[in-house]
């Protein structure tokens, strides 16, 4: 391979090519390595610059330039990621690992290899929903966008703690239920120290339809 970037992206599907156009789009290149021919045929049509093989072995990763990269983003398959990450740590140990995972549970298992920095899949997109029906419920923006924020991190931090108890069940339904009623309590606490959340109602139409015909002259937007 002719190129050598600072970011090697494994794995060039909906979730990596993601990654990578986001990017691209602020003067970022990347090495992209997939293993579908297919679609890599489809991606070097549209512009991209990709390479096929399989990410896991280590010599593909020397030839993209692993040793001279800071960074590698493991986008392949949830279940080959482990494999990626031994061998990364193994012959690239300088490489700063952001791994996708498909769940929780996949999230354990890399937490095991020593892994930072992990992505599950549905997480970001879970709390968007949970804040645009906030919005859509009269809270203020800014209400609804700290709450997903606070929820993410009391969720990453609850993972952390429950790690070392999915190997029990009756430790682990335990803890989780410990978990989930600790982050409803930060959540309760975070809405008491936030002066806009007790104003969310004003957003909501059946106020503002109020307040406009109760008050001639004011106009209804």
């Amino acid at each position: 391979m002719d190129v050598k970037n600072k970011v090697i992206i494994a794995g060039f599907g909906h979730f990596g090519s993601t990654v990578g156009r986001l990017l691209r789009a602020n003067g970022v290149d990347a090495t992209v390595l997939d293993s579908d021919s297919d679609q890599v045929d489809l991606l070097r049509k549209i512009g991209f610059k990709v390479f096929y093989g399989d990410a896991t072995r280590h010599e593909l990763l020397e030839a993209a330039g692993a040793h001279q990269a800071e960074v590698l983003v493991c986008a392949i398959a949830p279940e080959a990621a482990p494999t990626l990450v031994e061998v990364v740590h193994k012959h690239f140990p300088h490489l700063k690992l952001y791994v996708r995972s498909r769940n929780r549970f996949d999230a354990y298992d890399l937490m095991d290899q020593g892994v930072l920095y992990i992505y599950r899949e549905t997480l970001d997109t879970s709390i968007r929903v949970g804040v645009d029906v906030l919005r859509d419920l009269g809270y203020r923006g800014h209400t609804a966008q700290r709450a997903g924020q606070n929820f993410r991190k009391y969720d990453i931090a609850a993972l952390k703690k429950l790690a070392s108890l999915r190997h029990n069940m009756g430790a682990y339904v335990a803890g989780a239920k410990e978990s989930i009623a600790e982050q409803e309590r930060l959540m309760r606490d975070d809405i008491e120290h936030d002066p806009a959340h007790a104003e969310h109602a004003w957003n909501s139409e059946v106020m503002r339809n109020a307040v406009n015909t109760s008050k001639p002259g004011i106009p209804d937007r």
